[in-house]
């Protein structure tokens, strides 16, 4: 595997290739090795881990955290003995007004139930304000504050406001509920102020999978093949931002992270020279006027009062084809209750195999339908070309999902 190290005054950050989830394990248990005089000294400690699932997309869009990331990272840390692990994240504010269950879609609920670890909803949690920026005193949550460990695992996404959604941007799912709305008073100078309040003590970057283009919601998948290991958020979107080929001035936060001083012109000179381009990605359009207007918090008075008409599915249809939102929400979870694999059809490639969060070999995939074998994430039917792998029960708010992107996953 191709790995590379930075090391400043700032912090560390290692990465490393990967893409099958033997691939994710070696690179995790040896991402823990290096950085094992960081991990807490009392096996009792309080470790908080925060993914993204900023929605229900499924990871292998790229939108969400790789339950392969995650099982592996859990699993590693209980081998070394650490028993008080908790999942936790708050979604975006329109899965969290709607009362959508990312947990239940993404089966992050089966992943911990199948390694018998706690979740919690942190837009449901109690939190203490911070003062960052523009007036913004968002609610951090309490559960995060009181933690001994924290560690943040964020995917590699473009963003059409941030320019880059990884370890910083990540960060934002701290913030309890509806409070994340303060964070646009000034996005780009809270994302930094946030970070600066509250440091995770390691970074483990999710980079499968990444979304590009239009991000975070509503971009295209594209296959990247990396974790990175990090002690310091910014100097890991920093090198992150190296290894797609995003330019820095496409990224604000980082700007203000430099006039801050969490960042440094020694930093930046030696990511230049240390890290290598990966996978170029595509970033992010320029926001249409529309979206803009519909973001500007001045006017957050008039969506409150004209909701009960955006939130109509014919209403929000047409605001994202105008580009003015890049979610559409069901309010129906999946209703899948069976996979079943077709030995007629299936052509033995294994791409089914390589990503089983759960490591099934491709003789037990659609075999091995059952807890703990399997906790129903469907990344076998997302990734299967010969439609050997046929799913029971109604997809509801998969089917919008599986016709923007099953093909692009099945090649990717």
């Amino acid at each position: 595997m191709q790995s590379e190290q930075v090391s400043t005054e700032t912090g560390t950050v290692w990465s490393t290739s990967a893409w099958t989830v033997q691939e994710i394990r070696r690179g995790i248990h040896e991402l823990l090795e290096r950085f094992s005089d960081r991990l807490p000294v009392n096996r009792d400690a309080r470790i908080l881990i925060k993914p993204n699932l900023n929605n229900d997309l499924v990871a292998l869009t790229g939108n969400s955290t790789d339950l392969r990331v995650l099982s592996t990272l859990t699993e590693a840390l209980i081998e070394r003995g650490y028993r008080n692990i908790t999942i936790a994240d708050g979604s975006n504010v329109g899965v969290d007004r709607r009362g959508i269950n990312a947990f239940r879609r993404l089966r992050i609920d089966a992943l911990a139930a199948r390694l018998s670890v706690n979740i919690l909803n942190l837009n449901h949690d109690d939190g203490q304000p911070i003062t960052l920026c523009s007036g913004a005193k968002p609610r951090v949550s309490t559960a995060v504050q009181n933690a001994d460990f924290l560690i943040n695992v964020p995917t590699v996404k473009t963003h059409v406001e941030a320019g880059l959604s990884c370890a910083m941007k990540n960060w934002v799912g701290i913030v309890v509920g509806q409070d994340k709305r303060q964070m646009h008073y000034a996005i780009n100078r809270n994302i930094q102020a946030l970070n600066e309040h509250v440091k995770p003590d390691l970074i483990v970057v999710d980079g499968i999978v990444g979304m590009e283009g239009n991000g975070p919601g509503d971009g295209d998948p594209v296959r990247l093949g990396f974790l990175v290991g990090a002690t310091s958020s910014p100097l890991c979107d920093l090198a992150v931002s190296r290894m797609i080929g995003l330019s820095v001035s496409r990224i604000p936060y980082l700007g203000h992270a430099m006039e801050r001083g969490m960042l440094s012109q020694a930093d930046l000179d030696a990511v230049e020279s240390t890290v290598s381009l990966r996978v170029r990605m595509e970033p992010a359009p320029e926001r249409n006027r529309l979206a803009m207007i519909a973001d500007d918090p001045r006017l957050g008075w008039l969506k409150q009062a004209v909701r009960p008409l955006t939130d109509q599915p014919s209403v929000a249809k047409a605001a994202y084809k105008l580009g003015m939102i890049q979610d559409v929400y069901s309010p129906q979870d999946d209703g899948i209750t069976g996979i079943r694999r077709s030995d007629e059809n299936c052509m033995d490639c294994t791409s089914c195999a390589d990503v089983c969060p759960t490591g099934l070999p491709l003789e037990r995939i659609g075999r091995d339908t059952q807890m703990p074998d399997c906790i129903g994430c469907l990344y076998c039917w997302w990734v299967c070309p010969d439609d050997s792998i046929e799913l029971d029960g109604p997809m509801a708010a998969m089917e919008r999902q599986a016709a923007r992107y099953k093909t692009i996953i099945e090649h990717l």
